[in-house]
């Protein structure tokens, strides 16, 4: 048995049943592993394992910081070279730092860059690994062989105690990286895009479009994106059930879908509100909600063409860049897309999507009108604890 299947088994043992990835060519047996099993109960007493590919290495760490938050035990599977991608997430969203969010995380690493590396392009990261995770807060063990995996396991029970923990996986370089061979990639299927790209003229605030939304949720989860956003979302309604990123831009829809994965089957809808700046900065993982569709899941985008909480310089959204066309070539179906900039409008669409299941996405064009908000009161430790507690959560 290879290394990366005894790692597999060692996981299974400890309950981890939500894993990201990002394919290196020497931890294939390990993402082979996790297709076989996506969807499928590994063990009596767990949930059905999920398996999310990544298409940016930041994405998994927000995303399974949202699985994490809505119960599940979570890890990331990528090569050392992300990690220079990942270091905001996590050190806002893992790290014991003041302001960070302390959210678990566990990393399994292929640890490319070593003294017997054959590509040089790989050295400069790989000499920097550990002081990478040593700065966001990681404690660490190498796994060369199948004598070290009592250390792997020491790092699953630091793990289970709330700790940032990761494995650095040595690639075996006397053996031929394995390749999958795929039989079915010469005719794809592409999502049509119909979608107008005129910006239509609005006299919607995105205070008032938020108002709107939030008078009418009830028990739903709320993640709002960073700056004056999560503020009005607090000045309207504040509630236990409302996470406040007040970081990570671009992450708040990845945050959101890890939850929404997390706790599809429960009869709980995720409200998320998203910018168009974050959207533009993260649009790839758009294609994960678009392949995953879980179905408790409402995107609100809210579309007003500039950065508005660092100054109101224009975004792309502003210059002709149609974001609904954007989430629909990413497997939104049009279906539950809607483009709206009049307040009626949003208020009939917004009972349907809260009745029926999703994904849903609503591109909002709303003003770039400001309203002056405090900040938000709380920590982010308290935003999250009072959280994890409105849900159940065991975090």
């Amino acid at each position: 048995m290879g290394i990366y299947r005894e790692i597999f088994k060692l996981c299974n043992e400890h309950g981890i049943d939500f894993y990201s990835t990002l394919p290196c060519s020497h931890n294939i047996d390990f993402i082979q592993q996790l297709e076989d099993f996506d969807g499928n109960t590994i063990r009596e007493d767990s949930k059905s394992l999920i398996h999310i590919p990544l298409v940016r290495e930041e994405s998994g760490v927000s995303i399974n910081a949202g699985a994490t938050l809505g119960g599940r035990k979570t890890a990331m599977v990528i090569q050392n070279q992300g990690l220079g991608n990942m270091v905001t997430q996590m050190l806002s969203l893992n790290s014991k730092l003041e302001g960070s969010y302390n959210i678990p995380n566990l990393l399994i690493i292929s640890h490319r860059g070593r003294k017997e590396e054959k590509i040089e392009a790989q050295k400069p990261v790989g000499s920097k690994t550990e002081h990478i995770l040593e700065l966001c807060g990681f404690k660490y063990c190498y796994v060369n062989n199948k004598s070290d995996l009592e250390e792997f396991r020491t790092i699953l029970r630091s793990y289970e105690k709330g700790l940032n923990v990761a494995i650095l996986v040595k690639p075996n370089y006397e053996k031929a990286p394995k390749r999958i061979e795929n039989n079915d990639t010469s005719y794809r299927k592409l999502n049509k895009i119909n979608i107008s790209g005129d910006r239509l003229k609005t006299s919607m605030s995105r205070y008032e479009a938020i108002s709107i939304v939030m008078k009418k949720l009830t028990k739903e989860l709320v993640v709002a994106n960073l700056g004056h956003p999560s503020r009005e979302v607090y000045h309207l309604k504040d509630r236990e059930r409302n996470f406040y990123l007040t970081s990570c831009l671009g992450h708040s829809y990845t945050l959101a879908l890890g939850l929404a994965l997390a706790s599809e089957g429960m009869d709980q809808k995720i409200v998320c509100f998203e910018g168009d700046g974050g959207l533009l900065m993260n649009s790839g993982s758009l294609s994960i909600v678009g392949t995953k569709r879980p179905k408790n899941l409402i995107l609100f985008l809210l579309d007003n063409g500039v950065w508005g909480s660092t100054g109101n310089t224009k975004t792309y959204a502003s210059n002709g860049t149609n974001l609904s066309s954007v989430a629909h070539a990413h497997g939104f179906p049009k279906s539950k897309m809607m483009v709206i900039s009049e307040k009626k409008e949003l208020e009939r669409n917004l009972t349907y999507a809260l009745e029926n299941e999703g994904p849903f996405f609503f591109h909002l064009i709303v003003s770039d009108h400001y309203t002056k908000m405090p900040l938000i009161p709380y920590s982010v430790i308290d935003i999250k604890n009072r959280f994890i507690k409105s849900i159940g959560s065991n975090l």
